[in-house]
């Protein structure tokens, strides 16, 4: 299925995607007021969604913005999966405030919801990352939101790319490490899984909860703390999050600085960071697996 003749849900509509409009007067289009979730579906149903709703909601709020009923929400994700005859996709959601008043006002009519969806597919690595010139503030109004003023996670990536890496890496303006352009970041330090505490402002990854909870009951030494570039030269791996490709195993890091060029590159094959990302991965499998399988049949014992 290709994107261009996939169905989309707006504001309540099914529709082909490339039929699909928005007013040049929502505030999303126009001011960049968008809240969105990337999700993963299996068996039909989203991984976590109530989470990733969760995240919607807080965000929306920030802009002050009424999220729109939750029921309406599940159904527009539900409908438009259903609509694609899609079981395992990529799914994301996008609220903006909706068309509204004079430029220094909020909007204030009715959100606008559109509902997208994808075939999972092979995904390009993004295991090499570049050291990005572009600086999170931690500080940033919308400093744990999933917003639609994605400019700086773009620009870093794209500078990456230039630079002929696959994703970049983002630190804040005391150097420390934040998340990737697409991702959160977990480091292997000392035998301890180390993941940079939402202080420094990296997005509250679903995924990222799910692998603190799961080291937490597989008795995995894991905490959050600030993690700087010179740690990495201790680092045994290191692994990105995020909901569509769970856990991805990082190969370099790379940066300059006033002493040079720098790259730190994981452990050979066989260590031991290796066998705790492979026993991650498969747990973190079998989690998605089970809940959405849960929610699968949930949904038929109520037909």
């Amino acid at each position: 299925m290709s994107v261009g003749s996939s169905v989309a849900w707006v504001d309540g509509v099914l529709l082909p995607r490339d039929e699909a409009r928005v007013s040049v007067d929502d505030f999303g289009f126009r001011y960049g007021l968008t809240c969105f979730e990337t999700m993963l579906a299996r068996h039909g149903r989203v991984f976590r969604l109530a989470e990733h709703l969760d995240r919607l909601e807080g965000s929306l709020r920030l802009f002050r913005a009424e999220p729109p009923p939750r029921a309406i929400l599940e159904r527009a994700v539900t409908a438009t999966l259903e609509a694609n005859a899609l079981t395992e996709a990529s799914v994301r959601l996008s609220v903006s405030p909706g068309v509204g008043g004079p430029p220094a006002l909020p909007a204030r009519g009715p959100a606008m919801t559109v509902v997208t969806v994808e075939p999972l597919g092979p995904r390009p690595p993004r295991s090499r990352l570049w050291v990005s010139s572009v600086l999170l503030d931690a500080a940033r109004l919308w400093r744990g939101a999933k917003v639609g003023q994605y400019a700086p996670y773009l620009l870093a990536r794209r500078e990456a790319e230039d630079l002929g890496f696959e994703d970049a890496l983002l630190t804040d303006h005391e150097g420390y490490v934040v998340e990737t352009a697409t991702s959160n970041v977990f480091v292997v330090l000392d035998d301890v899984l180390v993941t940079p505490p939402l202080e420094r402002g990296p997005i509250p990854g679903v995924t990222r909860a799910c692998l603190l909870e799961l080291a937490a009951q597989e008795g995995i030494p894991c905490r959050e703390g600030d993690i700087a570039l010179g740690d990495l030269a201790r680092a045994t791996s290191a692994f990105a999050t995020n909901s569509i490709a769970g856990l991805e195993p990082l190969t370099s890091i790379s940066w300059e600085d006033e002493g040079g060029r720098h790259e730190w590159r994981a452990a050979e094959a066989g260590s031991a960071g290796d066998a705790l990302l492979a026993g991650l991965s498969a747990a973190y499998a079998d989690l998605v697996d089970a809940g959405t399988r849960e929610q699968a049949n949930d949904a038929s014992d109520l037909r």
